[in-house]
Parts: C-alpha cells; sequence; structure tokens
C-alpha cells in the first residue's frame, strides 16, 4: 500500500501535541508539537467573513484538501488537520509568499514528531490566509518540509490548515459531500447530528472520549491522520483482542519513518451515540487519536467556543470494521513508478522476495503512475490477485501477489 496521510502540528503557549495518520500503502503522521517554553497565540488576529462559504474540497483517504490564498498568492493545496494547532506550510511555500520569520529569542524553535523525537520548527507570520472568501488575517505558521506527504499520494502538498485556525467560527468537514463549511452560525442544509461529543482542548487540539470495552479513553480528533483508531501501546495492557497487534504499515514523520502494529479488538467502541464492533486499532507511539479512517462517511462540525464537536450522517446504523486487506507493501512515489519503502513481515510481497527500494513500474498491466493508492486499495477490496511489474537495479520481473487479510 502508499503511505498514508498525516500526524500534524501543534502549538500553543503552554506547548504541542503530535498527531499520526495510515494510508494504504504507507501510514504517514506529519504531525509535529512544539516544544518551546513560550508559543504565541495560534488564532488568527481577525476573522473577516460575510455570509456562510461553502468551499468545493478534494477528499481521499488521506483527507480533506482546499485550494487557498496566502499572501493574496497561490492557489495551494492545503490539509484541514484538526490534528495540528498552528498551520504549516513547506518552505517553498514561504519563501514564494515572502513570509515573515518570527524571532523567539531561541536560537531555533524546537517540535516533536509523531515518535515524540525533537526537531526544529521556524515560525512565519502570515498576513492573510484566504479560503473560499474567508479571509484570516495575522496567522502564525510553522515551516516544515512535506516532500514526504507529497510524495504519498504523487501530488504537491503545499500545507496544513491547523485547529485554531477556524476558532472564530463554526467549520464543517463534510467528507461525503466533499466540501468545507464555514460560518459564523450552525451551517444549513447538514445531514442530521448523530452524535454530540464535548470537545477538551489539550493544546490547541480537540481530544473526545471514546468507549472501549466500559473502558472510557481521551482520544484527538485528527482529520489530518488516515488511521482509524491510534491508541498508545501502554494503554492497551487491559484490553481483550479478537485479533493480536501484528506488524503493520510503515508511519512516516517529520525525520524519520517506523512501523507501527496493528489489530482487532473483541466488543464496542462508543464514540458518543455511534457505534463500531470490534474495531481495528493502531498501536503504537504518540497521541492516541481517531482519524479519517473512522470518520470519513460522516460531517463533522467544530465549534472551539462550545467546545462542542457533532458527527453528522444520513446513515443512523453502526460504523462498519472492515479486514485490513494489503499485498503487504509501503510505497511512495518515485520517477517512474513507486518505490518500496518496507515490506510487511511475513506478507505475501515478502514471500516474493521484494525488498526495499525494488520500483513497481506497473499495476495490473497500466504503469504504476496511473494508480492512486486509493484505486489500488479498491481494486484489492475487491480482488483477490495483483499483478506487478517489480524493478531493481539488474532485472525487472512480473510477480503475481495474493492480496492477504493483515487483519481479518
Amino acid at each position: 500500500m502508499l503511505l498514508s496521510a498525516s500526524r500534524v502540528v501543534t502549538a500553543r503557549k503552554s506547548g504541542g501535541l503530535i498527531r499520526r495518520s495510515c494510508a494504504a500503502w504507507i501510514m504517514v503522521a506529519c504531525a509535529l508539537s512544539l516544544a518551546a517554553s513560550e508559543i504565541h497565540e495560534t488564532s488568527p488576529l481577525y476573522t473577516r467573513i460575510v455570509q456562510p462559504v461553502v468551499i468545493p474540497a478534494e477528499v481521499s483517504s488521506l483527507g480533506l484538501f482546499v485550494s487557498v490564498l496566502i499572501n493574496g498568492q497561490g492557489p495551494f493545496r492545503m490539509l484541514v488537520d484538526t490534528g495540528c494547532t498552528c498551520s504549516m506550510i513547506s518552505p517553498e511555500v514561504a519563501a514564494a509568499v515572502e513570509a515573515r520569520g518570527v524571532d523567539t529569542g531561541d536560537e531555533s524553535d524546537q517540535a516533536l514528531n509523531g515518535f515524540g523525537d525533537a526537531i526544529a520548527l521556524p515560525r512565519v507570520l502570515l498576513d492573510s490566509i484566504t479560503v473560499g472568501g474567508v479571509q484570516f488575517e495575522g496567522v502564525m505558521a510553522g515551516v516544515v518540509p512535506l516532500e514526504v506527504q507529497s510524495k504519498i499520494d504523487s501530488r504537491e502538498l503545499d500545507g496544513l490548515l491547523g485547529y485554531t485556525l477556524f476558532s472564530d467560527l463554526y467549520f464543517a468537514l463534510d467528507y461525503p459531500g466533499r466540501k468545507l463549511i464555514l460560518s459564523q452560525d450552525w451551517p444549513l442544509n447538514l445531514q442530521p447530528v448523530r452524535a454530540e461529543l464535548a470537545v477538551k482542548e489539550h493544546s490547541d487540539v480537540p481530544f473526545v472520549s471514546v468507549t472501549l470495552q466500559r473502558e472510557v479513553f481521551s482520544v484527538m480528533v485528527d482529520t489530518g491522520a488516515s488511521n482509524r483508531l491510534h491508541l498508545q501501546s501502554q494503554a492497551t495492557a487491559s484490553l481483550d483482542w479478537k485479533v493480536a497487534p501484528r506488524p503493520g504499515m510503515l508511519i512516516a514523520v517529520a525525520g524519520e519513518m517506523g512501523r507501527e502494529q496493528v489489530g482487532r479488538l473483541s466488543g464496542f467502541l462508543e464514540l458518543g451515540a455511534v457505534k463500531q464492533f470490534e474495531p481495528v486499532v493502531d498501536v503504537g507511539g504518540g497521541s492516541a487519536d481517531i482519524g479519517t479512517g473512522l470518520l470519513h462517511s460522516f460531517c463533522l462540525v467544530f465549534h472551539e467556543s462550545e467546545d462542542k464537536m457533532w458527527l453528522c450522517s444520513a446513515d443512523s446504523g453502526p460504523l462498519l470494521s472492515p479486514p485490513v486487506r494489503t499485498i503487504g507493501l509501503s510505497m511512495i512515489a518515485d520517477t517512474g513508478g513507486w518505490r518500496v519503502a518496507g515490506v510487511i513481515p511475513n506478507s505475501p510481497a515478502e514471500e516474493a522476495s521484494i525488498r526495499k527500494d525494488d520500483l513497481v513500474t506497473e499495476i495490473e498491466g497500466r504503469p504504476s503512475q496511473g494508480w492512486t493508492r486509493d484505486e489500488l486499495q479498491a481494486w484489492m477490496d475487491t480482488h483477490e490477485e495483483v499483478t506487478l511489474k517489480v524493478a531493481t537495479a539488474t532485472v525487472e520481473r512480473e510477480v503475481h501477489l495474493r492480496v492477504w487479510s493483515l487483519v481479518p
């Protein structure tokens, strides 16, 4: 599978948080948390909106993306990421819009990536970010390289719109409707509310309570992560598993890659009034969170001043938790195809002697660049075999891989 979407950055005066994401070929975590002792306010100085605005969005397993202007320039493709406190832009975008650096008095701003490791995170002040006619003025943003995230779905990612950017508004991420809605009042024409959840802000990102096997867990709502439910390893010791955790996809965070475990719990996940039987869970480091893999069938509505979040949907049934089907590859886009970044142990890919750095040039007889991560996952969900053409430094061969239930 390809890399997956990201865990984003959080920042605030008292510190910051991290988040993760997982996807079809690789799971990627962009999340960073600021570690500096004094963090400037991350909400915009002014929010200018005249009437409710509906912004068309690109939606994939990696999240919800919108087109924005920064300092009047663009457009730039950015991910709406509630797991990130402050908005983030790439160094290339910062240079293009002539963003002004912020002097914090430290030699470098420090942040923590999705594995809890420290990295440098410069900050800039943006005159404005404009989203669908809504203008946010005086926006503090972090500057972080996003090359890996761009390679995950072979499309440029210019930045992340963090949770506090929308602090003055109701904002709705309508995944089924493929749109972002910004309004001063409750948005009109939404699907029925399935659940109303109290939000607790930790480092200016939203946390809600979920119940698993009668235990209550506090989890981040991270729309920049493509995973389902992610829990810290130490928090799962008392839980009963239907399928015990086993090595899963790679996770890419700022500065490094690692591998998490994935399994299936017994019993129910309860998210307010919404239930999911025998949920699939990713287990590793970083903050516990729920991502778009769990939330993609809803319209999510947030209102920071009320400390509430709503799940809206026309479907009143329980959430599905299908098997995790894969051929065992984590891949990123590269010249000429998809480059293998890692292989799941004991998977069909390992059995076929596919190795890290091999290049997948064809999938089902078509150039692999023509396949998106979502298209490949849809193929694996509906077929029992995938035919690849795999090239090494010396030879190219055709490989027939069975589709494997990593988590039945």
